[in-house]
C-alpha cells in the first residue's frame, strides 16, 4: 500500500515533518510511505504560467498514485498555513487527483489544543465540493506540547499520543482497504458479464470476441496508448512490462494535466499539425530504460479523413536490430541464397510460398516468369527539425535517455 504524507508548511523546521518522518518508519511494515514537501510550490494563482507549473504537475501525479494521502498541518493563528492552503488550491483547480481519494488529517503544534482548530479548517476544505476526498471520520492525531513529545533523534516519546497515532493510522490503512476492495468487487463484476465473451465486432476481415482483442492488444510486441479528439488521454493497451508506465487514474484527463508543463506546447503542437491534416505520422528513436526502442505517432483518422485522435505505438526494436546485426537478412529468405553470391547461381529460384497457406504460387504452367513483385513502402518523411513527439513533447532532433535521472518516467521528457 502507498501514501502520499505531505508536511503542510514551508518551514525549514517542523515537527509536522518530524511526525511524519516517524510514521514513515515506524509503519514501514504497513503502508509504504513517500513524505513530500511544499515548499517548492509556486504560491497558487490562475494566471501562473504553465511553464512554471513542473513541481505542481509532479506532486499531482505522486497523489494519483498514492491509494491514499495524509496531510499533517501545524496551526498559525487558528487555521492551516497560507502555504498548505496553496498547496490545496493546485490540487483541487481544474483537476480531480482528490476526488474520492482516502485523506487522513493529523498535526503537531506547541500548544496544549495542537492543531485542533486549524484540523477542523483542513477538514472542512477536504469534503468541499472542489475536493471531494473520502476523509477518514473521527480518528483525531492531535499532538500538543510538540518540544516535550518528541526526542531528540525524532521519536514520538508521548505514550498516550502514541497509542493513538497507531489506532488512527491502523484505522486508515482498513478505510483505504474499503475503498480498494469495492473498487475490485466492481472490476470483478464487470468482467463476469457474459457480454465480454460472447459479444463479437464484426471487421471488413473477419470478427473476433471481445476477449480476443484485449488479448491481441496485451499480447503484439509494442505498447499503445490514444489521445481522443478532443485532446484527452482515454486508452492505452494492457501490455505487461510497459516502456511508458500509465496509470488508470490519469485516463480522462487532458493533454495537459498528464504531461510535464514543459512539454505541452510541443505535445500541443504535434497534435494539432495531425488535425490539421499537415502530418500524419511522426517516428522517433531513442533509449529507454537502457535499450533502444521506436515510437511513432499516427494521426487517427476516420474512413473519410476526419481526425478521431492520436495514437502512439512504443516497442523495443533490440530483437530486431540484433538479428540484423547478426546476419538475418544476409541470405534470401525465399531461395536460402547469400545475398553475396554471383547472379548466376540464382538462376534456379525455389519456388515462393504463401506463409499463410503453405500454397507454392508455381503451377504446371511455365510462366514462372511472372512472379509476383513484393514492392516495399518506405516510411514517411519526417521532419527532424519541426517534430515533436506527441507524448513526450520532445523534439525528433534530439534523443532523450529515459534512464536519465532528470527524465520523467512516465513520458521520458526532461523536465529541465
Amino acid at each position: 500500500m502507498k501514501i502520499l504524507a505531505l508536511v503542510g508548511t514551508n518551514a525549514d523546521f517542523s515537527y509536522n515533518r518530524i511526525l511524519l518522518r516517524y510514521m514513515k518508519k515506524h509503519f514501514r511494515q504497513m503502508a509504504d510511505i513517500e513524505i513530500a514537501e511544499i515548499s517548492q510550490l509556486p504560491p497558487f494563482s490562475v494566471d501562473t504560467p504553465l511553464s512554471e507549473q513542473t513541481e505542481v504537475w509532479k506532486l499531482k501525479q505522486k497523489v494519483k498514485a498514492a491509494d491514499g494521502v495524509i496531510f499533517s498541518t501545524p496551526e498559525y493563528d487558528h487555521g492551516i498555513p497560507a502555504a498548505l492552503k496553496s498547496t490545496v488550491e493546485w490540487l483541487s483547480y481544474k483537476t480531480d487527483v482528490l476526488k474520492h481519494k482516502p485523506v487522513m488529517v493529523v498535526g503537531v503544534s506547541y500548544g496544549r489544543q495542537a492543531s485542533a482548530r486549524s484540523q477542523v479548517q483542513m477538514r472542512q476544505i477536504l469534503v468541499s465540493p472542489d475536493c471531494d476526498a473520502n476523509l477518514l471520520p473521527g480518528n483525531e492525531v492531535l499532538i500538543g506540547n510538540a518540544s516535550h513529545s518528541f526526542s531528540k533523534d525524532g521519536r514520538l516519546i508521548n505514550a498516550e499520543a502514541r497509542d493513538n497515532l497507531e489506532d488512527c493510522f491502523t484505522h486508515f490503512v482498513e478505510y483505504i482497504q474499503i475503498f480498494e476492495n469495492a473498487n475490485k468487487e466492481g472490476l470483478d463484476m464487470s468482467v463476469k458479464q457474459p457480454t465480454i465473451s460472447e459479444a463479437y465486432i464484426n471487421f471488413p476481415t473477419g470478427r473476433l470476441t471481445l476477449k480476443e482483442v484485449q488479448q491481441i492488444f496485451s499480447t503484439i510486441p509494442f505498447e499503445i496508448d490514444l489521445i481522443d479528439s478532443t485532446d484527452h488521454f482515454t486508452w492505452f493497451s494492457d501490455k505487461p512490462n510497459r516502456e511508458h508506465v500509465r496509470n488508470v487514474a490519469s485516463l480522462g484527463e487532458t493533454v495537459q494535466e498528464c504531461h510535464p508543463p514543459l512539454a505541452v506546447p510541443a505535445v500541443m503542437g504535434i497534435i494539432n499539425s495531425f488535425r490539421e491534416g499537415k502530418k500524419d505520422v511522426v517516428t522517433r528513436p531513442l533509449w529507454m530504460n537502457g535499450h533502444r526502442s521506436l515510437i511513432q505517432y499516427y494521426a487517427l483518422r476516420d474512413v473519410n479523413g476526419h481526425y478521431l485522435g492520436t495514437i502512439e505505438f512504443t516497442g523495443s526494436v533490440e530483437y530486431i536490430l540484433n538479428l540484423f546485426e547478426n546476419g538475418a537478412w544476409s541470405t534470401d529468405g525465399n531461395t536460402g541464397a547469400s545475398k553475396h553470391e554471383d547472379a548466376s547461381d540464382n538462376s534456379e529460384e525455389a519456388d515462393s510460398v504463401d506463409a499463410s497457406t503453405g500454397a507454392s504460387e508455381s503451377s504446371d504452367d511455365d510462366n514462372t516468369d511472372n512472379a509476383s513483385e513484393v514492392v516495399a513502402t518506405p516510411a514517411p518523411a519526417v521532419n527532424d527539425d519541426t517534430d515533436a513527439d506527441a507524448t513526450t513533447g520532445a523534439s525528433d532532433a534530439g534523443s532523450v535517455d529515459a534512464n536519465d535521472d532528470e527524465a520523467d518516467a512516465t513520458t521520458g521528457a526532461s523536465e529541465n
